[in-house]
């Protein structure tokens, strides 16, 4: 039985070019949750010479249509003006996108984190990035996908103690470290925990703890696949340090 869907709310997370006209698509939908289609012909120019471009974090309503998990892409009806980001926020866009598109389960509907995605988007376009809302986001879609962190005890469910040190082991959870020892780059204070649990991030040692945790148990599901926005946001990090360099010599022999 053919599946046709209308005029539903979404986002692109991902396209690559597929055959010579068309493209393949990889939406997040509010209802249908992730969601692969085929454009037909949307690289293929009209008689003014302009393909039909996919922008990401613009919202859209999408029809498709198909019976197997690759769906035809019918329509894409912008919302609004495409959002353009700038500077370190493309980083960002890339970043969460690819979560979305490399965790998230096709067709598995997650409205309340299409909600919140929607809502992170468009402070992205407006205020740049907000660490806090990244954060929370993270923490959301890993909860969306049953890998919800738990913060307020150890994996023995003893309450966590603000002046221990400890380990955050996915699909097991909290550990309190041996002879309180920290591991570098892996330890966790207590307090930031307690902290993060309370909703409380306003120091900088608990988003330093929260960005850790979150990274360590988002690359564990990942099953050591890189992400390529992290690498590009690397390579720019590198290129922008040799630019500065350049710049102080310059000014320097001036």
């Amino acid at each position: 039985m053919t599946m046709r869907v209308e005029a539903e709310s979404g986002f692109v997370l991902h396209v690559t070019p597929y055959r010579e006209t068309s493209l393949l698509v990889d939406l997040f939908t509010s209802h249908q949750g992730r969601i692969r289609c085929v454009a037909k012909g949307f690289r293929k120019p009209n008689k003014r010479g302009i393909s039909r471009a996919l922008f990401p974090y613009t919202e859209y309503q999408f029809s498709w249509q198909g019976r197997s998990d690759l769906k035809t892409l019918t329509s894409a009806d912008a919302l609004g003006a495409p959002v353009l980001l700038q500077r370190e926020t493309v980083f960002t866009g890339l970043y969460i996108n690819e979560l979305l598109y490399r965790l998230l389960h096709e067709q598995d509907p997650h409205e309340y984190l299409y909600q919140q995605y929607r809502h992170f988007v468009n402070r992205l376009s407006v205020s740049g990035t907000d660490e806090l809302l990244l954060r929370r986001l993270e923490m959301l879609l890993l909860d969306e996908l049953g890998y919800g962190l738990v913060l307020d005890a150890d994996i023995q469910g003893v309450a966590i103690a603000p002046d221990r040190q400890y380990q955050y082991i996915p699909e097991q959870g909290l550990v309190e470290l041996i002879n309180q020892q920290k591991a570098k780059g892996l330890s966790l204070q207590g307090a930031d925990l307690v902290s993060m649990v309370n909703g409380d991030f306003s120091t900088r040692s608990v988003m330093q703890a929260a960005k850790q945790l979150t990274r360590r148990v988002i690359d564990f599901y990942l099953g050591g696949k890189q992400l390529h926005s992290r690498e590009l946001y690397r390579q720019h990090l590198m290129t922008a340090s040799v630019e500065q360099n350049n710049n102080q010599y310059d000014q320097g022999q001036s």
